[in-house]
């Protein structure tokens, strides 16, 4: 029997580590590999688009948003995800106890590409509902609206936060806010968050799974 409790994820950055689909694509966009290397090491960095300048190379206009996902979200450099280090392990174990929903910020023009690569990473996609927006879709509303499908199938469960305004919305639905820390310092989630989560592992041991 299918468990009544919900499990919420955000896929990049949680599912699927995004490192070298920037790496590749800042190479391409004419950065140079130490740069793109070090501009990458830093946490702060992980959702910003970088301003660089060499001799051939300005990508320091307005327009560089643009240039940046016009290469990043091509389907060759789709295929330059990974799998995040113990994402597709918990997954499984999850979902003995979970229904698993992944409520992405990627839009619907990447989804057929995006499951393709889960697929071929080794994800169990046949216990995972996956969500993707429309291009017009403001993302708290996507949000709030996917999570309503959620509560439909799974009126209780766990959400995973990779920012600390993430928890808006499970606490609009009553679900239980657990933070990661892929994107943020475990000091910026002090404040409001009971658990602080660092890995897969320690989520599973949090959940007691």
């Amino acid at each position: 029997m299918p468990s009544n409790l919900g499990f919420v994820v955000n896929l990049d950055n949680i599912l699927l580590n995004n490192y070298w689909r920037k790496f590749y694509s800042y190479l391409e966009l004419g950065w140079d590999e130490a740069s793109i290397q070090d501009y990458l090491s830093k946490k702060e960095n992980i959702i910003q688009i970088a301003t660089f300048n060499t001799r051939s190379v300005s990508f320091a206009a307005s327009s560089r948003r643009n240039r940046f996902y016009e290469v990043y979200n091509r389907e060759n450099m789709l295929e330059q995800d990974v799998a995040w280090e113990g994402a597709i392990e918990s997954i499984n174990k999850l979902a003995n106890s979970y229904q698993i929903f992944v409520i992405s910020s990627r839009s619907k023009s990447l989804e057929k590409k995006t499951r393709e690569v889960m697929q071929n990473l080794g994800f169990p996609l046949d216990d995972m509902v996956l969500f993707f927006k429309k291009p017009t879709d403001k993302l708290y509303l996507y949000r709030k609206k996917m999570m309503e499908k959620v509560v439909e199938t799974c009126p209780k469960g766990v959400g995973i936060c990779l920012n600390p305004s993430d928890r808006m919305i499970f606490d609009r639905f009553s679900y239980y806010p657990i933070a990661f820390t892929s994107q943020k310092n475990p000091d910026d989630f002090h404040d409001s968050f009971e658990i602080i989560c660092n890995s897969w592992a320690e989520i599973l041991s949090a959940l007691n799974v």
